[in-house]
């Protein structure tokens, strides 16, 4: 009998991306027990005996709920990702591969973030807690890849967009949420805001090319050393809020509350090894995947008056 390859995180964004191409694999989520306990983990995986673990799983959220729950970030995180990798090194699973996070990387005024520069500084305040958590899990898998002979590996996405992503408009990514705000404008007569002054960067990477990357990975053998997962040099936050409105449909004015938080002005990554790992590979454009975002959206969406957030299946946490 083939050896299995376990998801951990199976129901979030990229877990339900993955499941779309591989449906044989085992997915794991909260409903199958409490993956921050190493017990736990251990039951599942001797009951399982996988030859791979593809770890996605994680608390996660936009950038108010990483701001002001940064502890939490830090404490969930760190004691999943311990437990998960720590059972993996046990049970010698052949190949295993991570995801980081744009957010463990420190961010530089003049210049791009790239791979070298991921344990250099410590990362943007506002995150600290998650993108601390991510750089131990870069550190336990290099550790593990050196001192046992696995082939473990870790990829470090830009912020991901899709279908089944959180259009929760307070603690999802910024995507998401303002596909929320738009539509919410949009049934409510009412000016779709954005939060900052639209100035800050950021980069977007869509999930299913993040899925079938995280696949190829294991087919590679790449390297213990992260890859960052980077389309393009960025967009700023207004630019994106015009790509939803147009997509949409929005012709309403777009307010830019500078009282509501944006985080750092450039947020640029840029990697120094996809190329050369990943040599054909052609992304997703910005706007064909917002507009498959969009249209997944509206399919899920009720016609009527918006939900209550926590009321609807859209605001749920990935």
């Amino acid at each position: 009998m083939t050896q299995p390859l376990v998801v951990t995180g199976g129901t979030g964004l990229l877990g339900t991306a993955i499941r779309r191409i591989r449906p044989d694999a085992v997915f794991l989520s909260r409903v199958d027990g409490d993956l921050r306990e190493p017990s736990v983990v251990r039951r599942i995986f001797e009951q399982i005996r996988p030859a791979q673990v593809l770890h996605l799983a994680g608390l996660v959220g936009g950038v108010k709920a990483n701001a002001t729950d940064n502890c939490q970030f830090l404490e969930d995180n760190a004691l999943l990702n311990v437990s998960v990798l720590g059972a993996a090194r046990l049970l010698r699973v052949p190949k295993l591969v991570a995801m980081l996070s744009s957010c463990a990387f420190p961010l530089f005024p003049n210049r791009a973030t790239t791979e070298t520069d991921l344990q250099s500084e410590l990362p943007y305040d506002g995150n600290a807690g998650y993108g601390s958590t991510k750089r131990l899990l870069d550190l336990h898998v290099r550790l593990v890849a050196k001192e046992e002979g696995l082939r473990w590996t870790t990829l470090a996405p830009v912020t991901m967009y899709g279908p089944h992503d959180s259009f929760d408009p307070e603690r999802g990514h910024v995507v998401g949420s303002l596909i929320r705000r738009c539509w919410e404008a949009s049934i409510k007569g009412t000016p779709y805001v954005v939060w900052g002054n639209g100035l800050a960067v950021r980069q977007f990477v869509f999930v299913e090319d993040v899925a079938r990357l995280a696949l190829a990975a294991f087919a590679d053998d790449l390297p213990p050393e992260t890859t960052i997962v980077a389309p393009d040099e960025g967009v700023t936050i207004r630019a994106l809020a015009e790509i939803i409105a147009q997509v949409m449909g929005y012709g309403g004015p777009i307010h830019f509350d500078r009282s509501q938080p944006e985080g750092v002005l450039v947020k640029r990554l840029r990697s120094e090894t996809f190329l050369r790992r990943f040599p054909t590979y052609r992304f997703t454009p910005l706007r064909e995947g917002i507009e498959a975002t969009i249209r997944w959206f509206r399919m899920e969406l009720p016609t009527e008056e918006p939900a209550a957030c926590g009321e609807s299946p859209l605001c749920r946490q990935s």
